[in-house]
């Protein structure tokens, strides 16, 4: 499978679907976070940090949805200086809710590093697994997310390896509100190839959504 055939799938065969059912739902979440990056180059590790904004929008089916995510935003190394690194990533992916509690989606997320002179950038087909736990009924659910790469590209010449990570965190929704609240931490990490690197990309996050997720 390739983003060609998956954006046929999301413009073509998920419209179909919804027509012999009922009309899809739209829900969106903008979030304002921080980053901190940590790569182990093997000779010498570097460290980087700063602000983030991101957003999720998405098509809601009866037991489907489809949708699409971005984030932004500019690192810098913890001491200052002139380097900096801006940060975008995005993903398209199709989520199917198995279970009340579970959700389990796939598809493409890229995510670059750019500086004046170089482009890091990965390509990456991941498998997710959202699984909600309730703490108070209809009012605060906490949920865990995890997920791995089923196949990795990076344009580095060490090659990418395996790249996995998860989240968790917490969402508030207010009587007789169609808004909510959502505190989360999440992580990467990436090994590349068979050489000793890795990355690791961590993140905490508040943001706000609306629509049933």
């Amino acid at each position: 499978m390739n983003a060609t055939r998956l954006l046929w799938f999301l413009a073509v065969g998920l419209p179909g679907a919804a027509a012999s059912q009922t009309a899809p739902k739209i829900a969106a979440r903008g979030d304002a976070g921080m980053v901190w990056v940590h790569a182990d180059g093997g000779v010498g590790v570097t460290e980087m940090k700063g602000p983030v904004l991101a957003g999720e929008g998405r098509v809601v089916f009866p037991g489907l949805a489809a949708g699409m995510g971005l984030l932004s935003g500019t690192l810098q190394a913890p001491g200052g200086g002139n380097a900096q690194h801006d940060l975008i990533e995005g993903r398209l992916f199709i989520a199917a809710r198995a279970l009340p509690w579970l959700e389990l989606s796939f598809g493409p997320a890229v995510r670059a590093y750019l500086t004046d002179s170089t482009t890091e950038r990965w390509v990456v087909w991941q498998g997710r697994a959202h699984v909600d736990a309730p703490i108070l009924p209809q009012r605060l659910t906490s949920y865990v997310e995890a997920w791995r790469a089923f196949s990795s590209q990076v344009n580095l010449a060490a090659g990418a390896g395996r790249v996995q990570g998860g989240e968790a965190g917490v969402v508030y929704r207010p009587p007789r509100r169609t808004f909510w609240f959502r505190l989360a931490y999440h992580v990467d990490d990436a090994a590349m190839g068979t050489s000793g690197v890795s990355e690791t990309l961590q993140s905490i996050s508040v943001g706000v959504g609306v629509g049933s997720w």
